[in-house]
């Protein structure tokens, strides 16, 4: 049973840190966009773009929760975050790490953005 309430804790976990991210991302004005990237006609890969002058995030919404939290905090590290609110649970392990180190289970999972100007 202590893996079962270990997993719930770490699903919890990952959750808070996936709203935080997103609250940060409100923060900096950018939208963040769930989308079934295999709908598309053509290859999307998730990553940030700008759309008639706004910064959007778009993440493929069957990913799974981590590989969600490694994408946006990749796309949040592009951002001057000197003057807005991070949680220091963000701020201290995923975006503004000390020494390069990330936490491990964030890791980038291989996936790539895509920077786009229309």
């Amino acid at each position: 049973m202590t893996t079962r309430s270990t997993k719930k804790e770490d699903r919890l976990r990952d959750e808070e840190i996936m709203k935080a991210l997103e609250e940060v991302a409100e923060r900096l004005s950018v939208q963040i966009h769930y989308e079934e990237m295999k709908a598309f006609e053509f290859r999307v890969e998730d990553g940030s773009c700008r759309v008639k002058g706004e910064t959007s995030i778009f993440i493929d919404r069957k990913r799974p929760l981590k590989e969600k939290i490694s994408i946006l905090a990749r796309e949040l590290k592009k951002f001057d975050l000197e003057d807005i609110y991070v949680p220091p649970l963000l701020r201290e392990k995923i975006l503004v790490p000390e020494s390069g180190q990330t936490d491990p289970g964030l890791e980038d999972q291989g996936t790539s953005g895509n920077e786009a100007v229309s």
